[in-house]
């Protein structure tokens, strides 16, 4: 007499496993929904802050720096970095930002770009 064994697909570790990796996906998708639109772009050369600018208001804002220059868009909310003439363009493919938080960093030019929320404070993280 054959005895034949039934085949389990999934045993408690691999749902233990499933169910962890679900959970992550959920608090990360909760935390980037839930970050807040920011209302100001910050743009900095060298760490030191040059323009404060609404994200309301549309504009176009050359920054020349460190032997560079580049171009930052403010449009629709959003701001993003077009024709800049550093070797990597890291700064132009990293494309439109509007979360608080968000930052463009053109290396090179030593420039920066951060999107500012209400109520931010200087500190970047806070532990404990």
């Amino acid at each position: 007499m054959e005895h034949s064994k039934k085949q389990v697909l999934f045993r408690r570790g691999d749902w233990v496993a499933i169910l962890i990796v679900v959970a992550l996906i959920g608090a990360l998708w909760g935390f980037y929904f839930r970050a807040e639109k920011g209302n100001t772009i910050e743009i900095s050369v060298n760490g030191t802050v040059v323009h404060t600018l609404s994200l309301k208001q549309n504009g176009v804002y050359p920054v020349e720096a460190n032997g560079h220059r580049l171009i930052v868009h403010v449009e629709g909310g959003e701001a993003f970095v077009t024709d800049a003439d550093c070797p990597d363009k890291v700064c132009e493919h990293t494309g439109k930002i509007s979360r608080a938080g968000a930052s463009i960093v053109c290396s090179a030019a030593h420039v920066s770009v951060r999107i500012k929320g209400e109520g931010d404070a200087d500190v970047d993280f806070v532990a404990g």
